[in-house]
Order: structure tokens, then sequence, then C-alpha cells
């Protein structure tokens, strides 16, 4: 009886072949691998930031030039928000927080990675106390703060409808009327008619008006110079509500309380 042999089987193998595909699918594979490794880093950095633990700011420098409001006030704001990291701090709050202090007109915020705050605060500038509770920055704009100082140093300005901006502009004009003169304003008001009032210091109170103020001034400058500088001292208020001159009541007068002058006729 004859044995059969067996055959080997054969067995066939698969060739991976890159050549045979197709260009666009081979980028496109390459273009995911490479959309899934940045995307995991970028997961990887998130986690990493979200934590604030991690890369916690260890810098915060104050800038700006600070005269009414201290260093070490502005930090104690800041450090309060600053015990995170950049990503996670809470830069509106801190910004809206910042502003609220009295001697703060805005402040700006910059990030410096990976450790580093960078604050930049514009302090307010007082230009004048605005009533007794006030002041006015050289913008016109009003703000709350204490400044005892100040008091009988900047000019008192004041308008019932808060308009700072309007009572700088004018208050700069009567400043420049009455240059040459060795006066200074300290007080301007003007009342719900728009009539102008200005008390000078050491010396009267002077009723403008609410026309032709630099007419009127004008007038009283003339008369200033002809008359009053040597009396000022005895002049409790100046009228210059007239259409000619102006009234003149004296603190004491020998011919009357009141006295209307010609001085400045013409002008």
């Amino acid at each position: 009886m004859t044995q059969r042999r067996r055959q080997p089987i054969k067995r066939s193998r698969t060739r991976f072949d890159l050549a045979r595909i197709p260009p666009h699918v081979l980028k496109l594979a390459v273009v995911l691998a490479l959309v899934l490794v940045v995307l995991g880093g970028v997961l990887g950095v998130r986690a990493m930031l979200n934590n604030p633990e991690n890369l916690p700011i260890s810098q915060i420098d104050v800038q700006g030039e600070l005269k009414f409001i201290k260093d070490g006030e502005v930090r104690a704001v800041i450090e309060k928000y600053t015990h995170t990291n950049l990503y996670l701090l809470d830069v509106d709050a801190l910004e809206a927080d910042l502003e609220t202090q009295p001697w703060i007109r805005a402040v700006t915020l910059r990030k410096s990675w990976p450790d580093q705050l960078i604050v930049t605060v514009e302090e307010q500038y007082p230009y004048a106390f605005w009533g007794d509770d006030r002041i006015m920055n050289k913008y016109g704009e009003l703000f709350t703060a204490d400044l005892p100082a100040m008091r009988g140093i900047l000019p008192k300005l004041y308008s019932p409808e808060d308009k700072g901006r309007e009572m700088a502009e004018n208050y700069k004009k009567l400043y420049q009327w009455l240059a040459g003169l060795p006066l200074v304003i300290a007080e301007f008001s003007e009342d719900e008619s728009g009539s102008w009032r200005i008390k000078l210091k050491d010396g009267p109170e002077v009723l403008i008006g609410n026309e032709d103020q630099g007419r009127r001034i004008l007038r009283f400058k003339v008369g200033f110079q002809q008359e009053l500088a040597s009396k000022l001292g005895n002049v409790r208020r100046v009228d210059l509500r007239y259409t000619n001159g102006f009234a003149v009541e004296w603190k004491q007068s020998p011919v009357g309380s009141r006295d209307i002058t010609d001085a400045g006729r013409g002008v």
C-alpha cells in the first residue's frame, strides 16, 4: 500500500504597501494624527491650568504715578484675587474692584506669562473741590474722596446740575479774565438760573450774573485797578449785575452800606 505524502500548505502573505495608498488619503491621515496630538496637548495644558496650584501668580508689578493712594493699598486689593494662576484670574472682577477705590480713575491689567501680573493705575488728578463732599478731576469728572490738605488751596466749584466739565471750562475763562490782578478765586458757583458767583480768597464775593460775564469781569477789572485795589479789605460784596458800573457793599462805610461806582463805564 502506497503512502501519500502531505503537501505543505502554502500561506499567502499580504504586504502593506504605502505606495499603493492614494496621496490624498495619506495626507488626510497625517493631518488627523497631528490634530489628535495637538488636541491632546491642549487638553493636557488646559487641565494643568485649571488647577490653581499650578503656575501660581508670583509677581505683581504695579505701575503708574501714585500720589494720593499708596502702593500697599493697591496691592491689598489685588492680592485678594491672585491666589491662583493667570489663566483662572478673574480679570473683570479685579478691575472693577480697583476702580471702586476713590483715587483710582482707571486701571489696565496685563498678563505676562507664566506668572506675572502687570497692573497700570491711572490716578485721579484733583482740579477743584465740588461742593462740600466731592472733588472734580482735570477731565471735569466728579468723584468722592478726602483731601483735607488741599482745602483752601484748590478752588471750590459747584453747579446744581453737576456740570463739571462746563464749570471747569468757565473757571478757566474766569482765571484768564482776571489775569494780571493779585486775586485768587476761592469759590465759583452757578445757581439754577445759570447766574455766576465767585468768592475771592481773603476777599469779597462777586456776583456776576447769567449774561455778559466777560464784559462784566472786564468792568470789574478796570474798577479794581482804579479804585478798589487799596480798599478791597473793606469790601463785603461786589455786584456786577448792572448795565453800567457795579455796586459795592462795604463792611464799614460812613456814607452807607451800599455804593454804586461808575468805574468801568462804557466797557
